[in-house]
């Protein structure tokens, strides 16, 4: 049976490292061949992959290859001309985040998703981390209760964060800067556990002139969900490279939860309760007691989802309707950072 073929476009960090040994991992994927501008770069990818194909342009690695399905992983100022070129060439199509750099371009990217039939879904990884996914069932089983608030930490060591340090990185160039390139993330974990959002408030401050050209290294936005209120703080200044701490406060019950654990909070926590998490945390993380078992990343999870959507009609990873709403979200955030940062003296 003749096998699916991907063409990846970007040899970067996430096409390079992430999307191709992804889709190369599925049975019935031919990862075809990969595009960069730079073909040198490209060549060298696709060498070190074992690919057949490296490629200067979209167009010039669909004619060559025929793949049916098409992963962008440009930047985004890029995503809304590759992806409608794919889909009106016959493609399936997976979008790195953010999902493109303004609402209107997400909306004319559906639009040629609707218009040719084509699947569209976007990379929202950190959704199946096992703690984020654990969460998810606490929630959809109601062991927290109605759902009072979601806090979420994002926090990353801007000396060594490649984005912070690099003032020409693209991030620099879109309302909201670095901020508006990670927020996404927060916004569609919440998304996962609380539905749609509207923004309330956005407020930044700058603690150091380490990083001149970012506008704040500390920011705080709060959004409104039907079930209750969420806050997303954001951080350039712990001395750790990341750290992703997050809880989620109901009627019935707290919890704390990271990209690898999630666990009930009380203050006078039930050692039963909290073990059983415990144990099933290790379990997942370990094989016959000692020897460490392989866990799928995040994004080979996604991509594995994404080509049973396409093959299967497995479930959408992300739905148009959710990648929209995190564009909408983040474009106000954008906005919102911009005007307020604009207004402050010096």
């Amino acid at each position: 049976m003749a096998k699916t073929k991907v063409l990846v476009v970007g040899s970067g960090q996430a096409g390079a490292v992430k999307h191709v040994p992804a889709f190369a991992q599925c049975p019935e994927i031919e990862v075809a061949g990969v595009c960069d501008p730079d073909l040198a770069r490209a060549q060298r990818v696709a060498r070190e992959h074992g690919l057949a194909g490296a490629f200067t342009s979209l167009e010039e690695g669909l004619a060559a290859t025929g793949a049916s399905i098409v992963s962008i992983c440009t930047p985004p100022q890029t995503h809304r001309d590759l992806a409608i070129y794919a889909l009106e060439h016959g493609a399936h199509v997976l979008l790195e985040k953010p999902f493109t750099i303004t609402l209107r371009e997400a909306a004319e990217v559906i639009a040629a998703q609707e218009r040719t039939g084509r699947k569209l879904s976007v990379v929202h990884q950190n959704k199946f981390n096992w703690g984020v996914m654990e969460m998810q069932k606490i929630v959809q089983r109601g062991d927290a209760g109605r759902v009072l608030h979601l806090g979420l930490t994002w926090m990353t060591n801007g000396d060594q964060d490649r984005m912070v340090i690099d003032p020409n990185f693209w991030c620099h160039s879109i309302p909201g800067g670095r901020w508006a390139e990670s927020l996404p993330h927060q916004l569609y974990i919440a998304y996962a556990l609380v539905g749609r959002m509207r923004l309330l408030y956005v407020a930044g401050r700058k603690t150091t002139d380490k990083w001149p050209w970012m506008a704040a290294d500390e920011v705080d936005v709060v959004l409104e969900s039907e079930p209750g209120y969420v806050n997303i703080r954001m951080s350039a200044n712990p001395q750790e490279a990341k750290r992703r701490i997050n809880v989620l406060h109901g009627t019935k019950a707290s919890y704390m939860f990271s990209y690898k654990i999630a666990m009930p909070l009380a203050e006078r926590p039930r050692a039963k309760r909290a073990g059983e998490y415990l144990r099933r945390y290790l379990t997942l993380r370990l094989r016959g007691g000692s020897e460490p078992k392989v866990v799928p990343s995040p994004h080979e999870r996604l991509i594995r989802q994404f080509v049973d959507y396409v093959l299967h009609d497995a479930p959408n990873p992300t739905s148009p309707e959710e990648a929209y709403h995190v564009e909408e979200l983040t474009e106000l955030f954008g906005q919102e950072f911009d005007r307020q940062m604009s207004r402050r003296p010096g």
